[in-house]
């Protein structure tokens, strides 16, 4: 599992994100393109894949990019081994 942190998300539902990681948030199936956000837009409205959490606006989340999950910070950070 590879998992990309994300500091801090733009909305409750959408982060901008730049064209290099465009290819890897397709793979997961959350690219989103012309979003208010910017050009390119990782979706995450889904919340946490382990406690359900929404992600708001602000908060650190993790991208799983072979499962294609969210996770929140506290589950993301344990996952990755940061705790």
């Amino acid at each position: 599992m590879s998992l990309i942190r994300f500091a801090a998300a733009d909305t409750a539902t959408h982060t901008q994100i730049g064209e290099g990681l465009t290819r890897v948030a397709r793979a997961a199936g959350r690219l989103e393109t012309g979003h208010a956000v910017g050009k390119y837009a990782i979706r995450h409205d889904d919340g946490c894949a382990d406690c359900g959490r929404t992600v708001q606006r602000g908060d650190t989340f993790f991208l799983d990019t072979d499962a294609g999950d969210v996770y929140c910070a506290v589950h993301g950070a344990g996952r990755r081994g940061d705790e």
